[in-house]
């Protein structure tokens, strides 16, 4: 009863059947367990965009003379928004827009990142107002948000 198992024999004794079958359930389940994680991963997509936009700030930021150690926060309004191709049909005499399917899925024509809704500076050198203005003319300049978004304090 020393009998050692040969892979070669056994996949040749299968029927491609049981195959296609085993690799369909594997498929479903990555599938099932992908859309559960959707909310999640868009979640964890939001804070590291803002995460790296806040690191490279900071990087940068900290180079300006006089500015100092920096911190810098930011705040978005929603999360990705994505922009779906779609197409009209008429029925009964009324224009019905759809989203256009392909196997059963969306067609996404681009994604459009979160508008940034505030920015907050920390800086040790912002009792300076030149460097003040160096770093909100650098954050409005680099984010494509207007000053008023903007708010610079001095670290204590």
């Amino acid at each position: 009863m020393n009998k050692k198992f040969n892979v070669k024999e056994i996949f040749s004794k299968m029927k491609i059947e049981y195959l296609i079958v085993f690799a369909l359930i594997i498929v479903v389940a990555l599938i099932f367990i992908s859309s559960n994680n959707g909310a999640k991963t868009q979640t964890t997509t939001i804070d590291g965009y803002v995460s790296t936009l806040e690191s490279k700030l900071e990087k940068s930021l900290s180079k300006v003379k006089g500015c100092g150690k920096v911190e810098v926060i930011i705040s978005v309004k929603s999360g990705m928004q994505q922009v779906l191709a779609t197409e009209k049909t008429e029925k009964n005499g009324e224009w019905i827009e759809s989203p256009v399917l392909v196997n059963g899925k969306t067609v996404s024509l681009s994604e459009n990142y979160p508008e940034i809704i505030g920015v907050i500076v920390v800086s040790e050198g912002a009792n300076n107002l030149g460097v003040k203005v160096n770093l909100i003319n650098a954050v409005s300049v680099y984010l494509n948000v207007d000053e008023s978004k903007i708010e610079i304090l001095a670290m204590n």
